[in-house]
Parts: structure tokens; C-alpha cells; sequence
């Protein structure tokens, strides 16, 4: 084993170690994980749904210009 696997055992045993003695370390763990996630989340939403997003307004743009083409049609009937 190296180094690096020493030192990931020992900081995972230390942090075992607080969530065994003190059950508020883990609800605490719980919360940053969940933060971590909306984090990403938000992210994900920030990229598609951004208004200068270049890949996002062409995809709009085509579905518009289809509803704009059907309420041609539908107007000429």
C-alpha cells in the first residue's frame, strides 16, 4: 500500500471515530452532502436555462419557429 491509502484510512477512521463518539458530526456530514447536491443541481439549471446559453436559445428557436409554422397553418385554414 502506499502513502496515499495510509492517509485516506486514517482520515476515514478519525472521521468514524467523531460520528461514533458524537452523533451530531454525522447529521452534519448528512447536511453538506445534501448541500453539495442542491449545489449541483443549481449548476445544472444555471447551464441549461441561462438566457445567453448559445445551445439553448437554438433549440428554443426551433421549437418556436414549429409553433410559429402551426399557427401559420392554422390561421390560413
Amino acid at each position: 500500500m502506499t502513502t496515499y491509502y495510509y492517509i485516506l484510512f486514517t482520515i476515514f477512521a478519525f472521521i468514524f471515530y467523531v460520528m461514533s463518539i458524537d452523533s451530531n458530526v454525522s447529521t452534519y456530514l448528512n447536511i453538506i452532502f445534501k448541500l453539495l447536491k442542491v449545489n449541483y443541481e443549481k449548476l445544472i439549471w444555471l447551464i441549461r436555462f441561462h438566457p445567453k446559453n448559445p445551445i439553448t436559445n437554438l433549440i428554443m428557436r426551433f421549437k418556436y419557429n414549429k409553433i410559429a409554422k402551426d399557427l401559420y397553418k392554422e390561421l390560413n385554414q
